[in-house]
């Protein structure tokens, strides 16, 4: 069974069917890799780089807000490295939310981002919601200093096998409610094609096992949630503004080889039976930091194969999002995914 979202769109287990809204195309290179050695860059994968060159979260100063600096290929404002906003109504758990959009036919860009409890890891994912067939996303991901794991030298769980938990975020080329874009009611003469799309974000879990003794590492992102799924785009529509949550598909981390310097990169597929052919949904990577391997942060991209917890594709659904995740019994905190792991969290 399949579902459309693209224009006209249409979610048929739970959203009226109604016209002018699109997931979009994302064009995306191959290719990437990492160095070797604790010490190597760290260098993001193409595939999960996508439009996005660079981004940091700059800290406000005096009382001022936070920004993004970033970098990325698509139509959303001047100077290349451009500055976007905070913006708290587009926050979603774990992530402080960015925005930009210069006026209501401009593309709307949101970017999301975290980092670590220790602040050794951080993760930013970055997007528009599409216009003109087109949409710009990308993820990014950083480590502060060498790469530390942890001691794989004595017997048991705990040792060189922990465990990680933190949260998901992720966005869709399009389909979002546009409750956050600037508004363009009343505006005369304007096509579908000219309403910038507003992107949805997807909030949900992450658990990884790692074994630093064979340098492998696998997980599952679950509880996914496509947060204010646009019912129509049409301003004409009573329920322009209005967006419904989408329960989403877990996406499984299989198994790959940690590098020399912590990095690693890997298929996501669907749960259940392994099958290259049927169940891969993309792939993923990331980076372990921090003393004793304390965190991680990473991405996934999943290209056209977005489900939702019914077994429908969402057709023409392309998401990236990122994780970023602390160590079970060192710096995560108590309950939820650690607990009965081991080491299990002992702290206040």
């Amino acid at each position: 069974m399949k579902s459309s979202i693209l224009a006209p769109w249409a979610v048929t287990l739970v959203l009226s069917a109604c016209s002018g809204n699109s997931l979009l195309p994302d064009d995306t290179t191959g290719g990437g890799g990492a160095g070797t050695g604790a010490t190597a860059p760290v260098l993001v994968p193409d595939d999960l780089k996508g439009h996005l060159s660079s981004a940091k979260v700059i800290k406000g100063i005096g009382g001022n807000p936070d920004t993004l600096l970033i970098a990325i290929s698509g139509i959303d404002t001047t100077p290349i490295n451009a500055n976007w906003k905070r913006e708290p109504r587009a926050d979603v758990p774990g992530y402080v939310a960015f925005a930009v959009q210069e006026d209501p036919l401009d593309r709307l860009f949101f970017g999301l981002a975290a980092s670590s409890v220790d602040g050794s890891t951080s993760a930013i994912v970055a997007g528009d919601g599409g216009q003109f067939n087109t949409a710009s996303q990308g993820t990014t991901y950083a480590r502060t200093g060498a790469y530390t794991p942890p001691d794989a030298t004595g017997p048991g769980s705990g040792n060189g096998q922990v465990s990680y938990k933190g949260k998901y975020a992720g966005l869709w080329n399009g389909g979002g409610a546009r409750n956050i874009a600037k508004d363009i009611v009343g505006r005369p003469n304007t096509v579908p094609e000219e309403v910038p799309g507003q992107a949805v974000r997807v909030t949900g879990d992450v658990f990884v096992n790692a074994n630093f003794a064979d340098n492998q590492i696998n997980g599952v992102i679950k509880g996914r949630v496509a947060q204010g799924v646009a019912v129509t785009n049409d301003p004409a529509d009573p329920r322009y503004r209005d967006g419904v949550a989408l329960q989403l598909e877990n996406v499984v981390l299989t198994i790959t080889d940690i590098q020399p310097n912590g990095t690693f990169s890997g298929s996501s597929n669907r749960p259940g039976i392994i099958s290259p052919n049927k169940d891969a949904t993309g792939k993923y990577g990331g980076v372990i930091g921090g003393a004793n391997g304390s965190s991680i942060a990473g991405s996934v991209f999943m290209d056209e194969k977005v489900y939702n917890d019914a077994d429908t594709k969402i057709e023409g659904a392309i998401e990236r999002g990122v994780f970023v995740l602390d160590q079970c019994g060192l710096t995560a905190t108590a309950g939820e995914s650690c607990t009965g792991t081991a080491p299990e969290y002992t702290g206040p």
